[in-house]
């Protein structure tokens, strides 16, 4: 009896590990949090903010779809799902200001980020550990309102880049 036991926990807990191991995401995941400044002028002022940007990258691992018939398939390499949280800090306290939360999809390693003046969210690019705002590229913060509204990004070489804002939202009382 023992033993009719020990043989059904085992193949239970065979099949238990073969069912999670089905229900694992195909898809590479990176995942990497960064801490910036950016310097804005505000009533003929020159403010220094800063940024947390958390940006989760997501791979699609997926396999060329003219040797699906074939044991060793060629994988192809989609475009990157790219999602990120901005929390912006817009004074001298410890405390986080804003949130904005926005997604993308893209070929490029060339990264930009959202950050805030005012009344209006910046388009960013990031190059290293600094931040330069395109001033010609904000959204004001009264269009926020609508949930998944999308927005295009034109690099400087041209190539659009559509992302969406997901999440927009205080942490406290703004001046």
């Amino acid at each position: 009896m023992k033993y009719y036991r020990t043989l059904l926990l085992s193949t239970a807990l065979l099949f238990a590990t073969g069912a999670i191991a089905q229900e694992a995401k195909q898809s590479k995941i990176s995942e990497e949090t960064t801490e910036k400044t950016y310097k804005v002028t505000m009533n003929d002022q020159v403010v220094e903010n800063s940024v947390k940007i958390h940006t989760t990258r997501y791979h699609p691992v997926m396999l060329d779809e003219t040797e699906k018939d074939q044991v060793n398939q060629s994988r192809i390499y989609p475009p990157k799902a790219v999602v990120k949280t901005v929390k912006i800090d817009r004074d001298a306290d410890d405390a986080y200001d804003e949130v904005v939360k926005f997604s993308y999809i893209t070929e490029d390693d060339k990264d930009f980020t959202l950050v805030s003046d005012e009344d209006s969210l910046l388009v960013a690019v990031e190059d290293g550990s600094n931040i330069t705002i395109l001033e010609d590229r904000a959204i004001s913060k009264n269009d926020l309102n609508n949930p998944k509204k999308s927005y295009v990004f034109t690099t400087e070489d041209g190539k659009k880049i559509e992302f969406f804002i997901e999440s927009f939202e205080y942490q406290k009382e703004t001046m």
